[in-house]
């Protein structure tokens, strides 16, 4: 073998053997970071991750060279140097010093062994993953894209027990309950604090009083519906999030007199007649007596101002669902609805394992999708609180059972990048990923048509499999 010309090596371990690396081809190392999982990617690859603001794949390097894993394995990232970054995930970075320097991206192994091609491997690896062109994803394509039917659409939350709902264009997202709210000094039953929120303040009030209900403590399902009123903000304290419901016209009727007799502020304006009781809808701005809508419309901007006016014009929503230890986030346009897993579901003749059966649903025959089988979630699913996504996208319909339906997500066209090219089936199922917490945390933002068209592929894929076991 020629010997190669001197320079610096990065040493590392993995695998349990030590490697060299020219450092021409090593433009930084780091500690791992959060590592999102990829479905349908390749086995090597442990998922994306967010480093210096660049969505980079991380491949474990023990996997792609067929060497066990040890328990330190992936505790460092080397990120290469490369058309597209990459990440390696190894166990140990020992050192930096002069060697001679094999040509090309090799790893040379301590022991004198011949040369990896790293570059032919990883090629390898991930064959098939060629280029495709991008389609338009900004908001306004995927809302074209996306076949919805002209009913009215709300988003369902319980308090004391009963269900009320919000129309779905007036609620900017949904969070989690906060824990760190700043009290007001002077505050009434209704104003519980607040919080900072994209840059501003959120004021968060309690719907509880302002319906006349009984105040109650925040459960660990607490959620904050952020409604817009005008250009302000408010949160509004639900203990659950249950639902997106969307129905026809003709189920949405006036309210009875007496039900807006309470001792609250808001009043209910309409009552829709769901399939599984009645919900009672409010409207934002007469959520609160018209001095504070007044004052509110007067005051707010808290959090228009904290965008710039592009990134408000296009920002997107996003129903945030989880399957095992991943989030998810499907376009809010494509969910007709979330709805509860049925307890029985009719079994479709011969279909594949996670066709978990069909409902019917406004008078068609739907089928029920397990994506955790799918996605290749492993573990037991968890006992409740599992949810059905409803889509639809170019006249087709069907339901995806996800573990949870968490929150739904605003997002600026700045947190959201283009994936990396992962895998034949993933890289086109998630084409964009989404800042979501400070920490570099990502989200895989699904493409709703792929969705389905995979379905569609994954059950006649497990039909053919079928009747080509039965010729044998």
């Amino acid at each position: 073998m020629a010997s190669a010309e001197p320079g610096r090596v990065i040493r590392f371990r993995a695998g349990g053997r030590r490697y060299a690396l020219d450092a021409n081809h090593v433009a930084e190392v780091f500690r791992r970071p959060r590592v999102t999982r990829v479905p349908h990617a390749p086995s090597s690859l442990d998922g994306v991750a967010n480093l210096r603001g660049a969505v980079v794949p991380v491949v474990a390097l023990a996997r792609l060279l067929n060497r066990p894993e040890t328990p330190t394995s992936g505790e460092r990232v080397i990120l290469l140097r490369a058309d597209e970054p990459l990440g390696l995930a190894v166990d140990e970075v020992m050192a930096v010093e002069d060697a001679p320097t094999p040509g090309g991206m090799r790893l040379v192994e301590a022991d004198g062994a011949e040369p990896i091609d790293l570059e032919s491997l990883l090629a390898e690896a991930f064959a098939g993953l060629a280029r495709r062109e991008r389609p338009d994803r900004s908001v306004h394509a995927v809302v074209a894209a996306v076949e919805v039917a002209a009913d009215v659409a709300f988003l369902e939350f319980r308090l004391a027990g009963q269900a009320y709902a919000l129309a779905l264009d007036r609620v900017r997202e949904v969070i989690l309950s906060p824990q760190d709210l700043a009290s007001l000094p002077h505050a009434d039953a209704v104003g519980i604090g607040v919080v900072e929120h994209r840059g501003g303040l959120l004021p968060i009030v309690s719907l509880h009083a302002l319906l006349g209900l009984a105040a109650a403590t925040p459960q660990a399902g607490a959620r904050v519906v952020v409604a817009a009123i005008g250009e302000a903000s408010v949160g509004l304290l639900v203990d659950e999030v249950r639902a997106i419901l969307r129905t026809p016209q003709d189920m949405v009727g006036a309210v009875p007199t007496v039900l807006n007799r309470g001792a609250g502020e808001a009043s209910i304006d309409a009552i829709v007649r769901a399939p599984h009781g009645l919900v009672a809808i409010l409207t934002s701005e007469r959520i609160f007596r018209e001095e504070t809508v007044a004052r509110l419309l007067a005051e707010g901007r808290q959090e228009t101002s904290a965008m710039s006016a592009q990134d408000a014009e296009d920002a997107e929503q996003f129903v945030v669902f989880r399957l095992g230890a991943e989030r998810y986030g499907l376009p809010i346009a494509a969910v007709d609805e979330v709805m509860d897993l049925p307890k029985s579901l009719a079994r479709a003749p011969r279909a594949p394992a996670f066709v978990a059966g069909v409902v019917s649903h406004r008078g068609e025959a739907m089928p029920i999708i397990d994506q955790r089988p799918r996605f290749g979630v492993e573990g037991a699913a968890p006992a409740t609180g599992r949810r059905v996504v409803v889509t639809t996208v170019g006249g087709r319909r069907a339901g995806f059972i996800v573990d949870a339906v968490e929150d739904i997500r605003r997002v600026t066209a700045s947190a959201v990048r283009e994936a990396p090219q992962l895998s034949s089936d993933g890289g086109r199922l998630f084409d964009r990923v989404a800042d979501i917490d400070p920490q570099g945390g990502l989200m895989l933002l699904v493409d709703p048509g792929v969705l389905l068209d995979q379905a569609e592929r994954d059950v006649l894929a497990a039909f053919a499999r079928r009747a080509a076991s039965n010729a044998r």
